[in-house]
């Protein structure tokens, strides 16, 4: 069976049209393209700003089977990344994604939390809130202008002590500040 799903794919900065070449080839109709930045993967790096990497993130529906025939050629270009898919047979995969969405600012002091709980690293994207806070909720929690959201994708089994750190921490006991949610991850890969 050929199931719809999801694909998140991170990479080095200026690699993803190589990368939405291939899974076209392979029968992908395309995907979005966002800018983004890998965490530090230290305190020092992050002070000297020269942790934090710039990252291109790709975001694609497309049949599993598409991702399967694509994964060794993206595999093959020559960056540092990670893929995961969604949505695909093995919905008790190993893997889990962590998603929070914060106010701008607020990225970076999630994943120091999260990486003293486990977490390996993870991905900040900007964006922002449809609307004013006083005129939209989600969950009961208003959504404002600027926002950050950080992405890690896990081992499941070290996931629920990440989400646990992450939802002791000051910005989610204030309403309107953060939001978290998980998604199971079916198929994930590293490379480079």
């Amino acid at each position: 069976m050929n199931r719809n799903g999801m694909l998140f794919l991170v990479m080095e900065r200026g690699k993803a049209e190589k990368a939405m070449e291939i899974l076209r080839n392979n029968g992908s109709q395309g995907g979005t393209v966002i800018n983004a930045r890998g965490t530090a993967s230290s305190s020092l790096l992050s002070i000297l700003g020269f942790g934090d990497t710039r990252r291109d993130v790709i975001l694609s529906m497309m049949e599993e089977g598409i991702w399967k025939a694509s994964k060794e050629d993206v595999e093959r270009l020559k960056t540092k990344g990670i893929a995961a898919f969604m949505g695909g047979s093995d919905m008790e995969g190993n893997w889990t994604m962590i998603q929070v969405i914060c106010e701008t600012g607020y990225g970076d002091d999630v994943m120091a939390e999260a990486r003293k709980a486990g977490a390996g690293g993870g991905t900040i994207i900007k964006g922002h809130g449809t609307a004013k806070g006083d005129d939209v909720k989600f969950f009961g929690y208003p959504i404002t202008s600027e926002k950050e959201i950080l992405v890690i994708v896990e081992k499941t089994e070290k996931a629920e002590e990440i989400i646990k750190a992450i939802e002791a921490m000051p910005i989610f006991q204030k309403r309107g500040k953060a939001v978290m949610f998980t998604l199971p991850v079916s198929s994930f890969a590293t490379f480079g």
